[in-house]
Protein backbone atom coordinates (compact mmCIF):
# COMPACT_ATOMS: atom_id res chain seq x y z
CA UNK A 1 0.00 0.00 0.00
CA UNK A 2 1.39 3.39 -0.95
CA UNK A 3 1.78 6.39 1.37
CA UNK A 4 -1.13 8.13 -0.38
CA UNK A 5 -3.39 5.08 -0.08
CA UNK A 6 -2.54 4.78 3.61
CA UNK A 7 -3.66 8.36 4.25
CA UNK A 8 -6.86 7.88 2.26
CA UNK A 9 -7.65 4.75 4.27
CA UNK A 10 -6.98 6.60 7.53
CA UNK A 11 -9.30 9.44 6.40
CA UNK A 12 -12.17 7.07 5.66
CA UNK A 13 -11.60 5.27 8.97
CA UNK A 14 -11.92 8.62 10.74
CA UNK A 15 -15.19 9.33 8.93
CA UNK A 16 -16.49 5.91 9.95
CA UNK A 17 -15.62 6.50 13.59
CA UNK A 18 -17.28 9.92 13.87
CA UNK A 19 -20.15 9.03 11.55
CA UNK A 20 -21.09 10.53 8.17
CA UNK A 21 -24.38 11.79 9.60
CA UNK A 22 -22.65 13.70 12.42
CA UNK A 23 -20.23 15.33 9.99
CA UNK A 24 -23.08 16.48 7.75
CA UNK A 25 -25.07 17.77 10.72
CA UNK A 26 -22.14 19.79 11.98
CA UNK A 27 -21.70 21.46 8.58
CA UNK A 28 -25.41 22.25 8.29
CA UNK A 29 -25.52 23.79 11.77
CA UNK A 30 -22.79 26.34 11.10
CA UNK A 31 -25.05 29.19 10.04
CA UNK A 32 -23.98 32.68 11.04
CA UNK A 33 -21.03 35.05 11.25
CA UNK A 34 -19.78 33.75 14.62
CA UNK A 35 -20.04 30.84 17.03
CA UNK A 36 -22.73 32.74 18.96
CA UNK A 37 -24.81 33.25 15.81
CA UNK A 38 -24.29 29.62 14.83
CA UNK A 39 -25.50 28.46 18.23
CA UNK A 40 -28.65 30.58 17.99
CA UNK A 41 -29.32 29.14 14.53
CA UNK A 42 -28.94 25.63 15.91
CA UNK A 43 -31.29 26.37 18.81
CA UNK A 44 -33.92 27.62 16.36
CA UNK A 45 -33.60 24.69 13.96
CA UNK A 46 -33.52 21.95 16.61
CA UNK A 47 -36.17 23.22 19.03
CA UNK A 48 -38.66 20.41 19.77
CA UNK A 49 -41.57 22.65 18.76
CA UNK A 50 -40.02 23.70 15.45
CA UNK A 51 -42.81 23.24 12.88
CA UNK A 52 -40.67 23.28 9.77
CA UNK A 53 -39.37 19.94 8.55
CA UNK A 54 -36.18 21.60 7.31
CA UNK A 55 -34.46 24.99 7.54
CA UNK A 56 -31.51 25.67 5.26
CA UNK A 57 -28.70 28.11 5.91
CA UNK A 58 -28.72 30.83 3.26
CA UNK A 59 -25.45 32.68 2.62
CA UNK A 60 -27.16 35.82 1.34
CA UNK A 61 -29.45 35.99 4.38
CA UNK A 62 -26.38 35.65 6.61
CA UNK A 63 -24.80 38.59 4.78
CA UNK A 64 -27.97 40.70 5.06
CA UNK A 65 -28.33 39.87 8.77
CA UNK A 66 -24.78 41.10 9.33
CA UNK A 67 -25.48 44.27 7.35
CA UNK A 68 -28.56 44.89 9.52
CA UNK A 69 -26.57 44.36 12.73
CA UNK A 70 -24.10 46.96 11.47
CA UNK A 71 -26.91 49.45 10.83
CA UNK A 72 -28.23 48.91 14.36
CA UNK A 73 -24.85 49.63 15.94
CA UNK A 74 -24.29 52.62 13.66
CA UNK A 75 -27.69 54.10 14.55
CA UNK A 76 -27.38 53.09 18.22
CA UNK A 77 -31.02 52.02 18.14
CA UNK A 78 -32.51 48.53 17.91
CA UNK A 79 -35.47 48.82 15.58
CA UNK A 80 -36.65 47.12 12.41
CA UNK A 81 -36.21 50.13 10.12
CA UNK A 82 -32.55 50.69 10.99
CA UNK A 83 -30.71 51.56 7.82
CA UNK A 84 -33.70 53.55 6.54
CA UNK A 85 -35.30 50.40 5.08
CA UNK A 86 -38.02 48.05 6.30
CA UNK A 87 -36.90 44.40 6.63
CA UNK A 88 -38.67 43.16 3.48
CA UNK A 89 -37.28 46.13 1.58
CA UNK A 90 -33.76 45.44 2.88
CA UNK A 91 -33.82 41.84 1.62
CA UNK A 92 -34.91 42.89 -1.86
CA UNK A 93 -32.36 45.71 -1.93
CA UNK A 94 -29.57 43.21 -1.35
CA UNK A 95 -30.77 40.71 -3.93
CA UNK A 96 -32.91 38.24 -2.01
CA UNK A 97 -35.95 37.62 -4.20
CA UNK A 98 -38.89 37.75 -1.82
CA UNK A 99 -42.21 36.87 -3.53
CA UNK A 100 -44.07 39.89 -4.89
CA UNK A 101 -46.90 39.19 -2.45
CA UNK A 102 -44.72 40.34 0.46
CA UNK A 103 -45.46 44.02 1.20
CA UNK A 104 -42.52 46.29 0.43
CA UNK A 105 -42.48 48.11 3.77
CA UNK A 106 -43.53 45.17 5.93
CA UNK A 107 -41.69 42.72 8.14
CA UNK A 108 -42.50 39.05 7.75
CA UNK A 109 -38.87 37.97 8.00
CA UNK A 110 -36.88 39.51 10.86
CA UNK A 111 -36.32 39.18 14.61
CA UNK A 112 -34.00 41.54 16.50
CA UNK A 113 -32.67 41.60 20.06
CA UNK A 114 -30.06 43.39 22.11
CA UNK A 115 -28.38 43.40 25.48
CA UNK A 116 -28.13 39.63 26.02
CA UNK A 117 -24.71 38.02 25.76
CA UNK A 118 -25.70 34.34 25.37
CA UNK A 119 -27.59 32.70 22.52
CA UNK A 120 -29.61 30.65 25.01
CA UNK A 121 -30.89 33.71 26.82
CA UNK A 122 -31.72 35.71 23.71
CA UNK A 123 -33.59 32.71 22.31
CA UNK A 124 -35.58 32.48 25.56
CA UNK A 125 -36.43 36.19 25.20
CA UNK A 126 -37.64 35.59 21.63
CA UNK A 127 -39.83 32.69 22.75
CA UNK A 128 -41.46 34.93 25.37
CA UNK A 129 -42.71 37.16 22.54
CA UNK A 130 -45.61 35.56 20.66
CA UNK A 131 -44.93 37.24 17.26
CA UNK A 132 -41.23 36.35 17.38
CA UNK A 133 -42.01 32.81 18.51
CA UNK A 134 -44.36 32.32 15.55
CA UNK A 135 -41.68 33.49 13.12
CA UNK A 136 -38.79 31.48 14.58
CA UNK A 137 -40.69 28.22 15.12
CA UNK A 138 -43.00 28.46 12.09
CA UNK A 139 -46.13 28.30 14.23
CA UNK A 140 -48.22 30.11 11.64
CA UNK A 141 -49.13 28.55 8.28
CA UNK A 142 -47.46 31.45 6.50
CA UNK A 143 -44.23 31.40 8.50
CA UNK A 144 -44.02 27.63 8.26
CA UNK A 145 -43.33 27.87 4.52
CA UNK A 146 -40.19 29.96 5.14
CA UNK A 147 -37.26 27.53 5.01
CA UNK A 148 -34.17 29.76 4.65
CA UNK A 149 -32.29 31.28 7.61
CA UNK A 150 -29.50 33.75 8.26
CA UNK A 151 -28.19 34.88 11.66
CA UNK A 152 -25.77 37.56 12.81
CA UNK A 153 -24.27 38.50 16.17
CA UNK A 154 -22.13 41.59 16.84
CA UNK A 155 -20.53 42.79 20.05
CA UNK A 156 -19.43 46.33 20.81
CA UNK A 157 -18.83 47.00 24.49
CA UNK A 158 -18.57 50.73 23.84
CA UNK A 159 -22.24 50.95 22.84
CA UNK A 160 -25.38 51.08 24.94
CA UNK A 161 -26.63 47.52 24.56
CA UNK A 162 -23.26 45.90 23.83
CA UNK A 163 -24.65 42.69 22.24
CA UNK A 164 -26.76 42.69 19.06
CA UNK A 165 -28.67 39.82 17.39
CA UNK A 166 -30.38 39.58 14.00
CA UNK A 167 -32.33 36.57 12.73
CA UNK A 168 -33.83 36.49 9.23
CA UNK A 169 -36.08 33.65 8.10
CA UNK A 170 -37.55 33.90 4.59
CA UNK A 171 -38.10 32.12 1.29
CA UNK A 172 -38.33 32.92 -2.39
CA UNK A 173 -41.33 30.71 -3.22
CA UNK A 174 -44.60 32.19 -4.44
CA UNK A 175 -47.53 31.23 -2.23
CA UNK A 176 -51.19 32.03 -1.74
CA UNK A 177 -51.31 31.99 2.06
CA UNK A 178 -52.87 35.09 3.59
CA UNK A 179 -50.00 37.23 4.87
CA UNK A 180 -51.60 38.83 7.89
CA UNK A 181 -48.79 38.14 10.37
CA UNK A 182 -46.39 41.06 10.53
CA UNK A 183 -43.59 41.30 13.07
CA UNK A 184 -44.14 44.90 14.14
CA UNK A 185 -43.40 44.71 17.86
CA UNK A 186 -40.57 46.12 19.94
CA UNK A 187 -37.53 43.82 19.87
CA UNK A 188 -36.55 42.29 23.23
CA UNK A 189 -33.84 44.59 24.58
CA UNK A 190 -31.96 44.50 27.89
CA UNK A 191 -30.53 47.94 28.61
CA UNK A 192 -26.94 48.08 29.79
CA UNK A 193 -26.55 51.82 30.25
CA UNK A 194 -28.89 54.72 31.00
CA UNK A 195 -30.02 56.81 28.09
CA UNK A 196 -29.93 60.56 28.39
CA UNK A 197 -33.28 62.31 28.12
CA UNK A 198 -32.11 64.55 25.25
CA UNK A 199 -31.00 61.52 23.25
CA UNK A 200 -34.36 59.82 23.79
CA UNK A 201 -36.18 62.86 22.39
CA UNK A 202 -33.80 63.05 19.41
CA UNK A 203 -34.28 59.34 18.60
CA UNK A 204 -38.07 59.65 18.89
CA UNK A 205 -38.10 62.55 16.42
CA UNK A 206 -35.83 60.59 14.06
CA UNK A 207 -38.14 57.56 14.18
CA UNK A 208 -41.17 59.71 13.38
CA UNK A 209 -39.33 61.32 10.46
CA UNK A 210 -38.29 57.99 8.93
CA UNK A 211 -41.72 56.46 9.54
CA UNK A 212 -43.28 59.38 7.67
CA UNK A 213 -40.98 58.69 4.70
CA UNK A 214 -41.84 54.99 4.66
CA UNK A 215 -45.57 55.72 4.77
Amino acid sequence: MTFKQTHISTFFLLLTNIGWANLTLANNEKCGNSKEAQLLSTLIKTHPNQQRSQINCNRKLNEIALIKAGYIIENQDIWHNAGHMAPNQLLRHHGFKLPKTYPLFGNQVEALAGGEESAEQVFADFLNSTPHKKLLLGEDAFFKTQDQIGVAFLKNLNTEHEYYWVVIIADEKNQNINQDPIIDVEPPVISKKKRRRGREIKEKMYRQKVKGRLN
